[in-house]
């Protein structure tokens, strides 16, 4: 009896953290930006952005597609975990870079972008408590040298 309360115990912890290192589930599906509630400091704002964040395995795949103010479209892709190793991003104009994402808790999540080991860019995303949007709020520093804080809010479609 005490093998199987023992057992049964290191499943359990074992689910608890595994279920910790995953997105909430609320985040899963397409969003659109609203642009009416962003913000781009200093500027210019993208005219549209869609992302798509499915599961896969014990990650997720993110896809983001977005036209910038100049008319410019970009569409990239990366799959990544919670575990700290950072990935590549296809379609990055960068192709030195790679992102790293951290759970912050149920409803937030961290993305570090790193170029040579340098942090260079972080995002911030916040699920709403309904679930019907979120928030990212970024900071970086832009070819210009100048500091980048945008806030995007992104709608469940």
């Amino acid at each position: 009896m005490r093998h199987l309360l023992i057992a049964s115990l290191v499943v359990l912890l074992g689910v608890s953290v595994s279920a910790a290192d995953r997105m909430n589930p609320a985040f899963f599906g397409t969003w659109k930006l609203n642009p009416a509630k962003s913000k781009a400091d200093p500027g210019p704002m993208v005219k549209s952005q869609t992302v798509t964040i499915e599961p896969q395995g014990d990650g997720f795949t993110l896809t983001a597609d977005t036209e910038n103010a100049d008319g410019t479209t970009s569409h990239t892709v990366r799959t990544a975990a919670f575990d700290g190793k950072g990935v590549s991003v296809q379609g990055t104009t960068n192709p030195n870079a790679e992102e790293l994402y951290t759970r912050l808790g149920d409803r937030s999540l961290k993305r570090e972008i790193r170029v040579g080991g340098q942090v260079t860019n972080t995002l911030t995303a916040t699920l709403s408590a309904d679930g019907k949007s979120y928030t990212s709020e970024t900071i970086a520093t832009n070819a210009q040298g100048q500091t980048i804080q945008n806030q995007f809010v992104l709608e469940k479609q």
